[in-house]
């Protein structure tokens, strides 16, 4: 078979899978986009749970300077949306069940806000 740019593409029958090492680096990078931390400060541990993917994330979690005139959404909503969020982009990214997702907050990452001129 050619490729429209004219490049022989080969298809063999076998089987495609993806390195453990690899699962646990997207589980993490896809992890700190959800709590909005550096991908370095995530770690990820990966289970065979009766055939689905078991994600276990221990992190910070990023939040705002606390102020009394804005109002904040609660942590604990935070991190279920984050777990969620964890679970369909994984799942989207490899292809694989996903099943239990937990997430363990570390501590929190406060981001003061920068004021513009």
């Amino acid at each position: 078979m050619t490729s429209p740019t004219g490049v022989g593409i080969t298809t063999a029958p076998g089987l495609s899978s993806i390195s453990s090492r690899a699962l646990e680096r997207t589980a993490g990078a896809v992890a700190a986009g959800a709590l909005g931390v550096d991908v370095s400060a995530v770690r990820v541990r990966l289970a065979d749970e009766s055939g689905e993917l078991g994600v276990s994330v221990t992190a910070p979690l990023r939040v705002a300077a606390l102020r009394s005139d804005v109002p904040s959404e609660g942590i604990l909503t935070r991190v279920q949306a984050a777990r969620h969020g964890i679970r369909d982009e994984l799942s989207a990214i490899t292809g694989r069940s996903i099943g239990t997702v937990s997430v363990a907050i570390t501590r929190a990452d406060i981001r003061q806000e920068m004021r513009v001129r």
